[in-house]
C-alpha cells in the first residue's frame, strides 16, 4: 500500500496552544481541563461572564470542545455553552 496521501500520526497542525502554556484564553482549553479565570478583557465580555457565574478568581472546567462551536464550560453546578468570541476575551490560567 502507497503512503502517498497519507497524513502522517503525529500531525500537530490542529493544536492551538501547547500544554506548557500557563495563561491564554478559554477559547484554548482542553476537554476536561480545570482552569481560573484570571481576568477579562472588556466591559461588555466582563458583564456577560458575570451573568454565567464567572468572575475573576471563579474555577470553571471545559467539559466539551465543539468543533467551530462553543465550548461548554462547568463553572459551580451549572454547565453553559460560552460561544468562540466571548472564549476570546476571558483570560485563564490552568490548574494543577
Amino acid at each position: 500500500m502507497s503512503e502517498k496521501g497519507k497524513k502522517p500520526a503525529d500531525d500537530t497542525s490542529h493544536a492551538v496552544v501547547p500544554a506548557e502554556c500557563e495563561t491564554c484564553t478559554l477559547d484554548c482549553a482542553r476537554k476536561g481541563e480545570k482552569l481560573e479565570i484570571v481576568s477579562v478583557d472588556d466591559t461588555s465580555a466582563r458583564v456577560q461572564a458575570l451573568r454565567f457565574g464567572m468572575c475573576e478568581g471563579a474555577s470553571v472546567e471545559c467539559v466539551t470542545k465543539i468543533p467551530a462551536g462553543p465550548l461548554v464550560i462547568k463553572s459551580g453546578r451549572q454547565e453553559i455553552a460560552v460561544g468562540r468570541s466571548l472564549a476570546k476575551r476571558i483570560n485563564v490560567r490552568r490548574l494543577a
